[in-house]
């Protein structure tokens, strides 16, 4: 009797044990796991660190996921699917689930698109890298991907385009694992990914159709061989990409029209007007122009690869490339990433407005494209390959995440008499490292704007406001100053007259610092300051005030 106690207690562990056992993946797998920890890690500690007011499109960005926190928060589910307008609301979404866990604040949203999206940007670029060329090309895709001078400080802040690329590389992958939709299971997940993608940035489209055209024909050509099983895969992956996407879409199809009919209509007025239009010729250039063909060219060299990934990228398209014209290509699935990589490239030169962000989710085929070779070679050069991306990927990191360094360039475009490029892109200019990052890089610690807004909520302020001619800077845009008197339960008081101000109301003034007068009560990085005044600033007696390091008056009166 107590033999079988012990045998079955024995047993008992062996299952458990059998349960609580770490999973049996390669090397490859444990690596891009390390590397998207070790990412996350970084961005934590960050945000600890900096104390930048929002700049533009991140405190656009980051008061959308205000307004959703705000109308979940008052049960208006249909309004918070369309103060979002003109993105769809999914970003947003996971951003108010970040401010329901940690509380609203400009940390949360962004910790919570980190701690989705960057698993699944590793995820999606492991596993493409993995069915295209191995496990090890799989882990050297996610270097390079978390390694980029773009993705990694678009991800220390809040905004779309690193959680649109992060699912391109999921839907991407998952595309290509239906082996022509004839997968029901892969089907389904491709449908739900894609669906996803779609609420996240309209312009997903452009960088997963490549691949469903790709798949479609695999498709085509086993139904004709027989497989009807094909059939049931499609009209799964259409179904559900189309139940989770298209009720939004329809919602907001008058405005979408409309917006589209706006923006094609500037940019042509630019083309037709030159510089000083809506938009500059070098935002929107003429279509078939050169100055077109080549703007994103210069926009992964000189922003989202620098000079060492670009060369990784082109070594890896040019082999591919020519294997693929002597019929021997290099992979089962080198027909979805060189045709997926060429569409999105040729959506995104036609598309009516450029912008440096709008070329992130090409990083998904430029990373498994730009690492696939490496597998190839012999090893002590392969070895020694994979160290250099790995070198590079870490200087990245040091640049854009720690601000160690200054900008090495190869080659210098023109420039402007103020010293800086003329177009947005830089054409003619070749960056090898920079440590200035995309709107952020080493975290800024001086300028404490957050702290001072929460300082004067405690001293009883209700409402703030400033001259809008003074808000137009990065370091103090109005966007950015918005979200964070939302985070400090502050009021925008833009629009009401200085008389009309009362001792519960504040006044900025954001002027470059003179030693000559009172010191600021916030010093920003970019040399100016920050002053505060209550109430009418011209008032009799009315004096500078800051509220830190404990309220108090300080300066000339006024007469």
């Amino acid at each position: 009797m107590a033999t079988d106690v012990r045998t079955l207690r024995s047993a008992a562990r062996a299952r458990l044990a059998t349960r609580a056992s770490i999973p049996d993946w390669p090397a490859a797998a444990w690596g891009a796991i390390f590397a998207c920890a070790a990412f996350i890690a970084i961005t934590c500690w960050w945000l600890t660190q900096d104390r930048t007011i929002p700049i533009y499109d991140s405190g656009f960005h980051l008061t959308f996921a205000f307004n959703v926190h705000a109308a979940l928060s008052a049960g208006e589910l249909g309004r918070a699917s369309e103060v979002t307008f003109p993105y769809p609301p999914l970003t947003y979404l996971i951003g108010t689930l970040g401010i329901v866990i940690g509380g609203v604040g400009v940390a949360p949203p962004i910790l919570a698109e980190n701690l989705v999206f960057v698993p699944l940007l590793a995820l999606g670029c492991y596993q493409l890298g993995r069915l295209a060329f191995g496990p090890l090309a799989g882990l050297l895709a996610v270097v390079f991907a978390l390694g980029s001078p773009l993705i990694i400080p678009q991800f220390h802040v809040f905004m779309t385009d690193a959680p649109e690329t992060a699912m391109v590389a999921v839907s991407v992958w998952l595309i290509i694992a239906t082996e022509g939709f004839s997968r029901l299971r892969f089907s389904i997940l491709a449908g739900l990914a894609v669906g996803f993608g779609l609420l996240i940035k309209e312009p997903f489209a452009f960088f997963v159709a490549g691949p469903l055209v790709v798949a479609s024909v695999r498709g085509a050509v086993a139904i004709r061989a027989g497989n009807r099983g094909v059939w049931r895969g499609l009209i799964a992956f259409a179904a559900v990409a189309l139940v989770i996407a298209l009720p939004w879409y329809i919602s907001e199809y008058s405005r979408l029209h409309a917006l589209g009919e706006t923006t094609i209509a500037a940019a042509n007025h630019s083309n037709e007007a030159g510089a000083g239009s809506v938009y500059e010729q070098d935002i929107a250039p003429a279509r078939f122009s050169l100055d077109n063909l080549e703007w994103y060219l210069w926009n992964f060299v000189n922003f989202q690869l620098y000079l060492p990934l670009f060369l990784f990228a082109a070594a890896g398209w040019i082999w591919m490339v020519v294997q693929a014209l002597r019929r021997r290509p290099v992979s089962p699935f080198a027909p979805e990433l060189l045709v997926g990589a060429f569409v999105a490239w040729f959506a995104l030169t036609e598309t009516f407005v450029h912008d440096t962000r709008y070329s992130m989710p090409m990083l998904v085929y430029l990373a498994v494209i730009g690492t696939g070779w490496i597998v190839y070679l012999s090893r002590p050069v392969r070895l020694a390959a994979a160290a250099v991306l790995a070198l590079v990927a870490i200087a990245n990191t040091l640049a854009t995440s720690f601000g160690v360094g200054d900008t090495v360039l190869a080659a210098n475009g023109p420039v402007s008499a103020q010293g800086h490029a003329t177009t947005l892109q830089h054409s003619g200019q070749i960056v090898v490292y920079s440590n200035g990052g995309f709107q952020v890089a080493g975290p800024k610690r001086d300028g404490n704007m957050l702290g001072m807004l929460q300082a004067l909520r405690r001293a009883g302020v209700l409402g703030v406001t400033w001259n809008v001619y003074q808000a137009q800077e990065p370091d103090f845009s109005e966007v950015g100053v918005n979200a964070l008197l939302y985070v400090a339960d502050l009021k925008s008081l833009v629009g009401i007259g200085e008389t009309e101000l009362t001792s519960h109301d504040a006044i900025f003034a954001h002027e470059a610092i003179k030693p000559a007068e009172p010191p600021p009560c916030v010093t920003l990085d970019d040399g100016t300051g920050v002053w505060v005044r209550l109430g009418n600033p011209k008032a009799h007696g009315a004096r500078d005030y800051c509220p830190l390091p404990k309220p108090h008056l300080y300066g000339p009166a006024e007469p």
